[in-house]
């Protein structure tokens, strides 16, 4: 028993040593916008992923996170994935959900800008939490559907409270076990041209969607991981992704991987400086 919970607790979740050892392998192996060779991907980095923008336009999105950040009461905790394991059935602050599930300014401003550089009109988000990173989709794409999918209703329903007092009205949320969702949602939309992935962090639950997500797709979509190194079973689950054969270009920038689809491009994993 003893060492299944051990060999539990390094899939969902290696430690800091072991992070800061991959993210040292990650910036040796790691090239700047000036070693990469193909147009697709150069253009990419320099007009979108490295692109500057203000961060004046957040400031109301950004001042939720601060107050999440800050609410040291206590909600259920009953999410599917990985990064609550052990606690369903418990409560816990909203505080230490808002600091372990939320992105980062800059990784919810990278979402923002791809989601504007490919004009994407058809977004689907695998993991709401209070709904900072949909709302930055929303923004960069506000005629645009987006479909999110979370597993916590009462965390949905503060993600939802968040998109009213933000006036997003582009947003469908769907509250409930991915397991259960994820094929009804995929049939009742168009192929999503933005699939941000950021729900249970195990390899099998990842190459699990990935695998039902590959059936709803078309060449024009993109696929976003989170968190490809925030255990072995997630960096496994990332490079099984890159060797699938109807991958062709990915793009692995540490905390998020972006996977593309399209036919015509030299297959090839860049791994980008970010």
């Amino acid at each position: 028993m003893v060492l299944f919970q051990k060999k539990l607790r390094q899939e969902y979740k290696r430690g800091f040593a072991g992070l800061v050892f991959s993210y040292i392998k990650h910036f040796v192996k790691a090239n700047s916008k000036y070693g990469i060779h193909s147009p697709f991907v150069y253009r990419l980095v320099t007009d979108c992923i490295f692109k500057k923008i203000s961060s004046a336009e957040f400031e109301f999105i950004e001042n939720h996170r601060k107050r999440l950040r800050a609410d040291k009461s206590k909600i259920p905790v009953n999410e599917f994935g990985a990064k609550n394991n052990g606690i369903a059935g418990k409560k816990d602050t909203i505080s230490r959900i808002a600091r372990n599930s939320l992105k980062s300014s800059k990784q919810a401003k990278l979402l923002y800008k791809v989601a504007d550089y490919f004009e994407c009109n058809n977004i689907l988000e695998l993991g709401t939490s209070f709904g900072i990173t949909t709302s930055y989709l929303c923004k960069a794409r506000p005629d645009a559907l987006v479909n999110s999918i979370e597993g916590n209703s009462k965390v949905a329903g503060m993600a939802n409270n968040i998109f009213e007092s933000l006036e997003l009205k582009n947003i469908r949320l769907h509250i409930g076990d991915i397991d259960n969702l994820l094929i009804p949602v995929l049939e009742n939309i168009d192929a999503p041209d933005l699939i941000f992935l950021d729900a249970n962090h195990t390899k099998n639950a990842t190459i699990k969607y990935f695998n039902i997500l590959i059936d709803y797709i078309d060449d024009n979509s993109l696929l976003i991981i989170d968190d490809i190194y925030w255990s072995n079973g997630m960096e496994k689950a990332w490079n099984e992704i890159c060797d699938h054969h109807k991958v062709s270009v990915t793009v692995d920038l540490f905390y998020m991987g972006l996977v593309f689809f399209k036919k015509g491009l030299s297959k090839e994993n860049f791994i980008i400086r970010y």
